[in-house]
């Protein structure tokens, strides 16, 4: 199921350039061991505050994206540009933080299902220190963290390998990639046309999977729907079944 082509193009050729001028930082996660959790009880609040990412103030971008795997490559890695945590001591950073799954096994019937559950994972993550708060329909995350957190050692490594280990125990996800910018507000708004396309794909799926009658001519979204292949796929497939 070919549903973000244009997202992962785009994403390719921007590490690619940040790659090339060396502001790209590629974190080890493997040497990591992994962080406690908080237990659901994670207030991070006032002077208890280090570092807070994605102050509606400072710009923030958030989205998960997937693909078929191209190979049975394993694991993932977490990418940064910008500075990491210990370097922003006392400050707010802009933040963006882009999910790359490849998996295997998506088609029609399954996948919206499949995006829900990834959609669990991503907002699951539970570290102590670490507070987030999220809003899906608008791809944004604001995120604080603990003075504690810092001074025991937490990471943007630390983040990505936690959400990097709780998506490959998905049986149909091998790979996990996790990208953070933090370098500036317009780096991190780069990436809010990408996020508004993916939220327009996502209601597009969200939409056939629970109407029982497709009526495009009347769909605002009938353009992203003839845009996008899997789309087209998964509205053939839906015709094929209530015909």
């Amino acid at each position: 199921m070919d549903l973000f082509r244009e997202q992962f193009t785009f994403i390719n050729d921007w590490l690619a350039a940040r790659e090339r001028s060396g502001e790209l930082r590629h974190l080890d996660a493997n040497v990591l061991a992994p962080w406690p959790a908080a237990g659901q009880r994670n207030l991070v609040i006032g002077q208890d505050i280090a570092v807070e990412l994605g102050h509606p103030d400072d710009g923030s971008v958030a989205f998960l994206v997937w693909r078929e795997s191209t190979d049975d490559d394993r694991g993932g890695r977490t990418l940064l540009v910008g500075p990491d945590l210990p370097m922003a001591k006392g400050q707010r950073l802009p933040f963006a933080k882009v999910v790359m799954i490849q998996g295997r096994g998506f088609d029609a019937d399954n996948t919206h299902a499949r995006y829900r559950q990834l959609e669990a994972v991503r907002y699951g993550i539970d570290l102590r220190g670490y507070m987030m708060r999220a809003a899906s329909q608008v791809n944004r995350e604001w995120s604080r963290v603990s003075q504690a957190a810092l001074a025991d050692g937490f990471r943007f490594g630390v983040l990505g390998q936690a959400l990097i280990e709780a998506f490959t125990t998905i049986d149909f996800v091998n790979r996990a990639d996790v990208l953070m910018v933090t370098s500036s507000r317009a780096d991190v708004m780069t990436f809010r046309p990408l996020a508004d396309r993916v939220t327009q794909v996502i209601r597009a799926m969200n939409k056939m999977s629970v109407e029982m009658d497709l009526d495009c001519g009347s769909c605002t979204l009938a353009p992203v729907c003839e845009a996008v292949d899997g789309l087209r796929a998964m509205r053939r497939a839906r015709e094929n079944e209530r015909a």
